[in-house]
């Protein structure tokens, strides 16, 4: 059975992580739609509900979303496939596309990683860690291609 690819973006540049940096995604999120901003509420204490202005054109906020990467491979391996992995992505917009999901966005950035990754090193490398990524384009399904 094929591994479904992960595509990430940056400038004119597409890589498939797996095919890459031997990384595959164990956990993408199914984005489903963004939160909505500057909706007008007004609430009345002798009343139930509230009282609501919706926008003809909703604009919405900034989202972030987790992805967990899961490396296994040779030994010493994580050290370089890794670090290669975040040297790509970091500091720079970028795109990301779960072909599994369907779901895709642009407009990207790290906003963090976790500081303690799963980890086991004997005769191969395991690594499991997540990243938080923030879109500023929320309401965009992109799809990427190679």
């Amino acid at each position: 059975m094929a591994i479904p690819k992960v595509l990430i973006k940056k400038g004119t540049t597409t890589q498939d992580i797996f095919a890459t940096y031997g990384l595959k995604v164990t956990k993408f999120p199914y984005i489903l739609r963004p939160e909505a901003k500057n909706i007008a509420t007004r609430s009345y204490y002798d009343q139930d509900g509230d009282y609501e202005y919706i926008p003809a054109t909703l604009k919405y906020k900034a989202l972030e979303f987790n992805v967990t990467f899961a490396y296994k491979g040779a030994l010493n391996g994580a050290d370089t496939y890794v670090k290669n992995f975040f040297d790509f992505i970091m500091g720079a917009e970028i795109s990301i596309y779960s072909e599994h999901a369907k779901v895709g966005r642009q407009k990207c950035r790290v906003v963090s990683n976790t500081n303690d990754p799963k980890f086991f090193r004997a005769k191969k490398d395991v690594v499991e860690f997540d990243i938080t990524f923030k879109t500023n384009d929320p309401n965009t399904n992109i799809t990427l291609t190679l």
